[in-house]
């Protein structure tokens, strides 16, 4: 893939995940067989257990208020993205920073990697 591919790609699931569509971009964008991992934690493998996971955890807030995109990165087969969710939880606000690392194979995410600072 070039990396002309790979940018248009990314600004296309970039912009399906600042509209809230997340598990919509997750059914057009991700591999299948797609890995993900947040951090530290053992990694969700496939397409199917990364949209329950969302799911679930979508169905415990009160609002999706926004997303914002910081800045995004094209490298070799990999783009870098650097995000701030706003939410309403259970319990009050939730603001969420993370760089999301994705690696691309056939115009699909093959991985993503979550790292999540406060």
């Amino acid at each position: 893939m070039s990396q002309e591919t790979i940018a248009k790609l990314n600004n296309e699931l970039n912009q399906m995940t600042g509209a809230g569509k997340i598990l919509d971009a997750l059914e057009k964008f991700y591999d299948t067989d797609c890995t993900f991992q947040e951090g530290n934690h053992p990694a969700r493998h496939g397409r199917n257990a990364q949209h329950a996971h969302l799911s679930a955890f979508f169905a415990t807030l009160k609002k999706f208020n926004g997303a914002t995109l910081h800045a995004a990165g094209v490298g070799e087969g990999v783009t870098l993205n650097e995000w701030t969710f706003d939410m309403d939880g259970p319990t009050g606000p939730i603001l969420w920073n993370e760089i999301l690392v994705r690696r691309w194979k056939n115009d699909k995410v093959i991985s993503e990697r979550f790292y999540t600072a406060s």
